[in-house]
């Protein structure tokens, strides 16, 4: 089993890496939450049972699941592909998204931006919406896209490659 998570956490370093090109800070920010994930699961785990949610727990899952735009199914939701607008967008730091380079959602450690700062993995008030690959709402639907990461994306969500603006402004200059 913990093969499989040494194997698991090589491949997300290995996406990561050819998804940061040359951020030698950004690399070390993504490894390093991703090693502290992974360590927290070896440490603190169930010994691979499921957990099973209380009453309560799926009540709050309710209330903070996502509404769709219209049309627009749960796997198109996650996956994409998104609208022609986002498609090969600029993000807010300039980046040009390529939809041939996503990362998976699932494979960043992608959330709602609130329970990320409650886990330890975000400082409040980092959020996609001021996030540097962040593609804003561009047909009123509420929802942008990513220019590292697949499907649709909330502004309230987060992820490990989340790099405020100014640091991206910094590294490009350097």
């Amino acid at each position: 089993m913990r093969t499989i998570a040494v194997l698991t956490l090589l491949k997300v370093l290995s996406v990561c890496m050819g998804l940061i090109a040359n951020t030698r800070r950004r690399f070390l920010r993504v490894a390093g939450v991703v090693g502290f994930g992974w360590l927290a699961g070896c440490v603190g785990g169930d010994g691979g049972r499921e957990a099973t949610p209380t009453s309560t727990e799926m009540a709050d899952e309710d209330d903070h699941e996502e509404e769709l735009p219209e049309g627009v199914s749960e796997e198109e939701f996650e996956r994409g592909p998104v609208p022609e607008p986002y498609r090969t967008a600029l993000s807010q730091a300039g980046e040009r998204r390529d939809p041939e380079r996503l990362a998976r959602k699932e494979d960043v450690s992608f959330q709602e931006a609130e329970a990320a700062v409650e886990a330890g993995s975000a400082e409040p008030g980092q959020d996609c919406g001021n996030c540097a690959e962040y593609i804003p709402d561009k047909n009123g639907d509420g929802f942008g896209a990513c220019a590292k990461v697949e499907g649709y994306v909330d502004p309230a969500d987060w992820c490990v490659l989340w790099e405020s603006i100014e640091e991206h402004e910094e590294e490009e200059e350097d």
